[in-house]
């Protein structure tokens, strides 16, 4: 009897083998850059404060190639931008807890 709850406790520590199906990656990593959508209503006051920090005065953004969100002390945005002139740029604006944002990258990109 000692044998086989010895044999049990054993199994149950033991690592499951590969007959388990493998789990599934997640879709983001904890503190990672996670993909949003580039009409996010949520990316419309991060855009408008890249552009006004924008060398060029009256920049026109014609497109969001790309736009992601991570989640730090408050919320990260990234978004990569084309300009009427077809300028490239990534704008990175952190909103805070208190609904306040900063713009903490604002980088031209080459075409």
């Amino acid at each position: 009897m000692a044998v086989s709850a010895t044999l049990a406790a054993i199994a149950a520590t033991a690592p499951l083998t590969a007959a388990s199906p493998p789990s599934k990656p997640s879709p983001a990593t904890a503190g990672g850059w996670s993909p949003i959508e580039s009409s996010a209503r949520e990316l419309e006051p991060v855009i408008a404060l890249a552009v006004h920090r924008l060398p060029r005065r009256h920049a026109r953004v014609v497109r969001v190639v790309e736009a992601g969100q991570q989640v730090v002390a408050g919320m990260n945005y990234r978004a990569t931008l084309v300009l009427a002139d077809r300028s490239r740029w990534r704008a990175t604006v952190w909103r805070k807890l208190d609904g306040t944002m900063d713009l903490t990258e604002l980088a031209g990109l080459r075409r």
